[in-house]
């Protein structure tokens, strides 16, 4: 175990080698101050955060604070790379703090697969912008034009007379200097680092065990906790006998809890407070418990709730042409709904929360995608004021979105102050499934129309789920949903509005229904669903038509290149982008050729995230099971700046996808959710995980996202793929119920 204790900004870097005496800081954000001030603030302030920052010391590494949480995905060997490459050093001399949550750095939440694309220019400025400086000073001190100097590996070398001077030596000299106002970045012929693959910079430590997650977090003195919760949404706690759990050696306390969070991002529980993790778990199965739980509906409510407002005219979110005229002029109408389920996230590493509470001051331990929503929601709880509160970001393990929800440190920080002493509390594996916040269950149903020549004349897309609004709008709690209170714009352009293909007539509608549990962000949110529908009726229109479903989407992303909805400056959706995935996967995938009996191939596109894949699984069915051999997978997701990276989350993403359509679905009976472990909420075992081949699609635009537009795109091409080895048409998820033994 690693006992951590609790030091100032600048005493850490000075113990850890990582700050010695005066250093250059550079910040970035929307002021830059002069040089020398930075200078004179790290020499006199015990603790010095900026926005996002680096400092170069008179001797040892460079330090660049991460002010994004690292889950696996990359984002911290993406930054450290984009600061070497402008700064012009080595790859080893930068070091990475964690930075903790602080409104200083800005926006913290690391989600939307935009950590690298956000910050590719901003930390590249920074890194330029030091450099210029300690060009500038290596120049006046020498006596020369600027011009004659260049740097290298951490030195400014003057080659006109063999003189070089390293950083460090300079760091007086270049915060006298001028903040160049737009540095000069480097050309893409330029790189050394950007777009070439580089090995995580936290790889070591994670394979060594060194690194600190939030389940490894041990303080002095601590108690640990395990914490029953109310089995439904509303449920109130009617009565609980402590006596059994505090007969059980070692348990120490057992504390009720209120719901908390606004509207509640918590059920009212019971904590059972103990010696060990262990203990607490034996002490919470002893408690004797009563609920008053409210009646609520399951599933099967739900689900006919959602199909009879499917039924329905919806908000209209976009309308292009007369899709009514359309299909009431004799052309041929083609129809299908398409039903996905409720999805938990799943990580490997549930919830944790340390916390440690002393008069006046909160300092916790956890684990956090948002540890500035976090800080917020506990400086309210506690009435403190939010610099009273100190979140320090450990690694992630997973998250997929669960973790930048602050419900699992609210808790922590509740139990924390009725026990006045430091406290751990963990979720279990059933903790996790059974209360956690939930990817929208959905239905859709799509209606196309198509002439004589079997071309796409009509496209009509209705979308009905519960809105991820829920979790931060009251109003959205109650029995009934105000009209107004419809999906967002954004959960729309998720797969819906935002429909690539060219199609004269086009009309999205949405709906919103009431959800029994929390809705929240989950790997790439609503394009789950909508990508799922769209490609598979794509690959209904092309079988009813008698037309290859490849060629078909390539046809129509023909003619002009950017629909109205795609001019977003520098990032301009370009449809001969995804064109060009569609037909390297294709290609590289074998589309087309002969297949065996009761094997199939199946394919996909789809845009997410201002990134183009494409997938093309192949299937072998049987009578009881699917098993997936390969899956190509293709991206375009502008330049890559770590390509080892890019490769890593597309193979994730193919696992994911899969576990989702393969066996992901929450069930409810009366509000409460009815798995609770990998045995009945099944992720992809390695026996089933395919082959995987993934290509790299090179391109000259800017870096876009990556963690999450992979996922989207699995599901259809796997169960298109199902249809091509059986002819078993699938439109509601999960795949496994179709094939129960």
């Amino acid at each position: 175990m690693i006992t951590l204790r609790r030091i100032t900004r600048r005493s850490f870097l000075k113990t850890s080698g990582l700050w010695f005496g005066s250093a250059l800081l550079v910040g970035m954000g929307g002021t830059w101050l002069p040089m020398r001030a930075r200078v004179a603030e790290a020499a006199t302030l015990s603790h010095f955060m900026p926005n996002e920052f680096i400092a170069i010391p008179e001797t040892g590494p460079i330090t660049l604070m991460c002010h994004r949480s690292e889950m696996g995905q990359g984002t911290r060997t993406a930054m450290a790379m984009l600061l070497a490459e402008e700064l012009d050093v080595d790859w080893p001399q930068i070091v990475l703090v964690q930075a903790n949550g602080d409104a200083r750095f800005g926006d913290q939440n690391t989600d939307g697969s935009k950590s690298v694309r956000d910050f590719f220019v901003p930390l590249r400025q920074m890194g330029a912008t030091a450099r210029a400086m300690l060009v500038q000073a290596a120049a006046a001190t020498w006596h020369v034009p600027v011009e004659a100097c260049r740097t290298s590996q951490g030195h400014v070398i003057h080659d006109a007379t063999g003189r070089s001077l390293r950083y460090g030596e300079l760091i007086a000299a270049a915060a006298a200097m001028p903040v160049p106002k737009n540095p000069r970045l480097k050309s893409r012929g330029e790189f050394r680092l950007i777009g070439k693959p580089q090995v995580s910079r936290d790889l070591g430590a994670i394979t060594s065990g060194t690194a600190v997650f939030g389940i490894d977090v041990h303080l002095d003195g601590m108690l640990y906790a395990s914490i029953e919760r109310a089995p439904a949404r509303g449920t109130r706690l009617k009565a609980y006998d402590p006596a059994p759990a505090l007969a059980v050696p070692g348990v120490v306390r057992v504390i009720p809890l209120p719901a908390m969070g606004d509207p509640s991002l918590t059920n009212e529980g019971v904590a059972v407070v103990a010696d060990n993790t262990w203990t607490a778990l034996q002490g919470r199965k002893a408690l004797k418990i009563t609920w008053d739980q409210p009646p609520l509906g399951g599933s099967d409510t739900l689900r006919a709730t959602m199909d009879a407002r499917l039924q329905q005219p919806c908000r209209v979110y976009r309308n292009e042409g007369d899709v009514d005229a359309q299909r009431t002029s004799g052309s041929r109408v083609i129809e299908a709904q398409y039903n996905a389920p409720y999805l938990v996230h799943a990580p490997m590493e549930p919830p944790v929360c340390t916390v440690r509470l002393t008069p006046g001051r909160c300092e916790i331990w956890a684990p956090s995608q948002d540890p500035q929503r976090a800080k917020a929601a506990v400086a309210a709880l506690l009435h403190l004021p939010p610099d009273k509160v100190t979140l320090h970001v450990t690694f992630l393990g997973g998250g997929f979105g669960r973790k930048s929800q602050p419900d699992f440190i609210l808790e922590a920080v509740a139990v924390a102050r009725e026990l006045k002493r430091p406290v751990k509390v963990t979720w279990t594996r059933e903790d996790e499934i059974q209360h956690g916040i939930y990817h929208a269950e959905s239905r859709q149903k799509l209606t196309a129309t198509v002439d004589g020549s079997g071309a796409l004349t009509g496209w009509h897309h209705r979308s009905v789920f519960p809105t991820i609004q829920s979790l931060f709008i009251p109003a959205l709690v109650a029995p009934v949903l105000p009209m107004s209170w419809e999906p967002h714009d954004f959960e729309m352009t998720m797969g819906v509005t935002n429909l690539p293909y060219r199609i004269p007539n086009i009309r999205c509608e949405g709906a919103a229904v009431k959800s029994d549990v929390r809705i929240g962000w989950l790997r790439s949110v609503c394009n789950l669903f909508h990508a799922f529908a769209v490609n598979s009726f794509i690959d209904e229109i092309a079988h009813a038509t008698k037309r290859d479903p490849v060629k078909m989407r390539l046809a129509l992303l023909e003619g002009d290149p950017t629909p109205a909805w795609g001019k977003t400056g520098v990032h301009q959706f370009d449809r001969r982008r995804l064109a060009k995935v569609i037909e390297t996967v294709a290609e590289r995938g074998g589309w087309g050729k002969p297949q065996a009996k009761g094997s199939g191939q199946g394919f996909a596109a789809h845009y997410s995230f201002l990134s183009y894949v494409a997938v093309l699984i192949e299937t072998v069915v049987t009578e009881s099971g699917v098993s997936v051999p390969r899956v190509h997978i293709g991206i375009d997701c502008g330049l890559a700046v770590n390509p080892d990276s890019v490769i890593a989350q597309m193979q994730g993403s193919v696992v994911f996808g899969l576990s989702a359509a393969l066996h992901g679905e929450i069930t409810l009976a009366n509000g409460a959710v009815q798995q609770s472990n990998f045995h009945n909420y099944q992720v992809l075992r390695m026996s089933e995980c395919p082959e995987i081949h993934m290509h790299l699609i090179e391109s000259d635009a800017a870096p876009t996202g990556v963690g999450e537009p992979g996922v989207p795109p699995i599901a259809p091409a796997l169960c298109n793929a199902i249809f091509a080895a059986s002819g078993r048409r699938i439109r509601d998820l999960p795949v496994s119920k179709y094939f129960q033994s």
